[in-house]
C-alpha cells in the first residue's frame, strides 16, 4: 500500500504556518528576534508566491500573535505587503 499525501488546505497551512512563528524546539523559549525572523520569512515566502490575500492574512495574525506573547512587541523590520 502506498502512501498519497493529501494537500493541506490553505487555511491549515496558514494555521500552521503561524503556529510555528511562536514555537521553538521544546523546553525552549523563543526570543522576540527569533519569532520575528521566522514571522518575516513566513511572510515573504508568500509574497513571493504572488498570493496577496495570504501574505495580508500572515501579515495581520503574525502581528496579532507576536504582540499577545510578547508584551505587546512587534517587529519593526518585517513591513507590510
Amino acid at each position: 500500500m502506498t502512501f498519497s499525501p493529501v494537500p493541506l488546505r490553505s487555511a491549515a497551512w496558514l494555521g500552521a504556518s503561524l503556529a510555528s512563528l511562536l514555537l521553538a524546539s521544546p523546553g525552549r523559549a523563543m526570543s522576540l528576534n527569533d519569532a520575528c525572523s521566522k514571522f518575516a520569512t513566513k511572510l515573504g515566502s508568500a509574497q513571493a508566491s504572488g498570493d496577496t490575500a495570504k501574505a495580508q492574512k500572515i501579515y495581520a495574525e503574525g502581528n496579532k500573535r507576536i504582540a499577545s506573547h510578547f508584551n505587546g512587541a512587534s517587529c519593526p523590520n518585517v513591513k507590510a505587503p
